[in-house]
């Protein structure tokens, strides 16, 4: 009709999310021919449990908890989601990536709409949106398939954040039902999501305060509470225990550890450029640096001003806080970029926060901070994200960053050492095993297999005593009493090897192949009889084994 303005059709926020989710997955492509590493070989490879009963045993199922000992984690939900993909892929590392990136792109456009509700500006969902997708932190949550639990746990979050913002607005049931589901598949993922119990309450608090709500949300809170007492009943079951680490360190010292590493996340967050998985050796510092002032400054932003009236700042700065502080002294014993998956979304808002409010002075400040914006998150996608991805790409590349970037961790020097065993590195294997026990006198598994290396070259005295400082430590590992009496064989200690051979069988009864070494020390020493018993034991458990099925023909004088 006449007078009507005829202009171009505004773009709606949804393609502008879906721009950012399709970026999020697109940069983890090359994720698809990466392998299975590290800890996944024990939580997915190893895994013989059904998906169905993963609210009923721990993370690790209690094998292959390593330098932590007895298992921490209670993460049903990331079992659940790895036995079935194993159930649907047969265990193939490509779908387990994919999921991963799926899942990845997913927390980005949650992200997204989070931003939008928030400001309901555009070019900030499109800032934060690439930020969130191709930030090179992201590389140890999304290549790493152990990752999984910041995925889920930042997806879980996150809808819960969405329904404590429309609590902004009105108190419905559907937005308490969407805090309380997200909350749960938070706290089911990853014990870190405790702490948005604390963002809650801190956003409750504020809104009625402030006036945005009549009364504090306490039905909400109570059912926050109620869940995270199912959950530590879930995990005292479990578990034994709802403590989550414990230490010897001096609660002082631990807190002074906690600031440095918030603080050095926080600024290696802004500036990734040269990160490396690992910060450092895990010592508790004990002195006060430029890191620790920078964690101080975060704490004490909420006196500025802008801070104390703007509730959309104290969400941001209380998520980035709340979510990573209490956790940061846990940055040197794993991938730093997992620990900030989650919380990183506060930073990413309060970014948002500084940006709009220096670009409302002119038009030309908005297109500055739009045309940097999309130019940092373009270098990070091309320069950092790659280099990051690339040390996820297999267990050698992985593993001798590990040791570069945290020398003192002793973990990095096992695994290296196992990685270079498999490329027929020796000499360098039995190097970085050394180097493990010396850093770690306790890893019985280092000890184990520095003696079959050594067994391998005869160094047969030093494999023994080996062998014994691992039964010292493990007593129950089937594996080291089953080498102890292979080396005492070779060295002429029959009565010694026929004692290792039956311990070793007594704790591993359906081990075919030490039931049929027995047998062959039995044979060796013209004790027919019990050869015979033994080779008829060990053809029970495995009749497809042709070297056993021809000593129990043999024995048992059945044709061949």
């Amino acid at each position: 009709s006449a007078g009507q303005r005829i202009g171009p059709r505004p773009i709606h926020p949804a393609l502008v999310i879906a721009f950012c989710t399709v970026a999020a997955a697109v940069v983890y492509l090359p994720t698809l021919r990466y392998p299975l590493v590290w800890d996944d070989t024990n939580i997915i490879a190893a895994n013989q449990s059904s998906p169905l009963h993963a609210f009923t045993h721990s993370f690790w199922h209690g094998a292959g908890a390593g330098v932590l000992g007895q298992d921490p984690y209670y993460r049903p939900l990331v079992d659940f989601s790895l036995g079935l993909d194993g159930v649907v892929s047969g265990n193939r590392a490509w779908y387990f990536h994919l999921i991963n990136m799926v899942m990845h792109a997913t927390a980005v456009a949650l992200a997204g709409i989070v931003v939008w509700q928030l400001f309901g500006s555009l070019w900030l969902v499109l800032a934060a949106g690439l930020a969130c997708a191709v930030h090179p932190f992201t590389a140890d949550s999304v290549s790493y398939v152990s990752g999984r639990t910041d995925l889920l746990a930042c997806i879980g979050l996150l809808i819960a954040l969405l329904g404590l913002l429309r609590l902004r607005h009105r108190y419905d049931w559907p937005a308490t039902a969407l805090v309380w589901t997200g909350f749960a598949i938070g706290l089911l993922s990853k014990e870190t999501a405790v702490m948005f119990i604390v963002v809650a309450g801190g956003w409750l608090l504020f809104l009625a305060r402030r006036g945005s709500s009549r009364r504090m949300n306490w039905p909400s809170l109570a059912g926050l509470l109620i869940l995270l007492g199912g959950y530590l009943i879930a995990r005292r079951l479990v578990l034994g225990s709802v403590l989550y680490f414990t230490g010897h360190a001096k609660m002082g010292a631990i807190a002074l550890l906690s600031l440095n590493n918030f603080g050095r996340l926080l600024v290696t967050s802004l500036v990734p450029f040269g990160g490396r998985i690992f910060l450092g050796d895990g010592s508790v510092p004990g002195r006060i640096t430029l890191f620790t002032a920078a964690g101080v400054v975060y704490l004490a932003l909420p006196v500025l001003r802008p801070l104390r009236r703007s509730i959309r700042a104290w969400l941001a700065w209380l998520w980035g806080g709340a979510l990573l502080l209490p956790f940061a002294g846990l940055a040197e014993f794993g991938p730093v970029g997992r620990l900030l998956y989650v919380p990183g979304i506060g930073f990413v808002l309060l970014l948002v926060l500084a940006v709009r409010r220096f670009a409302r002075a002119s038009r030309s400040r908005r297109t500055t901070v739009v045309a940097g914006s999309l130019a940092y998150c373009v270098s990070l996608a091309i320069m950092v994200l790659p280099q990051r991805m690339r040390v996820w790409s297999d267990g050698y590349t992985l593993f001798r960053h590990m040791t570069e970037a945290a020398p003192n961790y002793p973990a990095a020097h096992f695994n290296y050492a196992f990685e270079l065993r498999k490329r027929g590195n020796v000499t360098g294997a039995i190097s970085e095993y050394r180097r493990a026990i010396s850093l770690d006198s306790t890893m019985a598994l280092a000890y184990s297999n520095l003696g079959a290396l050594l067994q391998s070259q005869g160094q047969l005295t030093a494999a023994e005593s080996l062998y014994l400082k691992t039964i010292e430590l493990r007593p129950d590992y089937a594996l080291a009493w089953n080498n102890l009496a292979i080396v005492r064989y070779r060295r002429g200690d029959r009565p010694g090897s026929v004692d290792a051979f039956r311990r070793a069988i007594a704790l591993k009864p359906d081990d075919a192949g030490v039931i049929y070494n027995l047998g062959r020390v039995y044979q060796q020493a013209g004790m027919a009889d019990s050869a015979a018993s033994m080779f008829g034991h060990a053809y029970a458990i495995e009749p497809e084994n042709a070297q056993i099925r021809a000593s129990f023909e043999q024995t048992h004088h059945h044709a061949p």
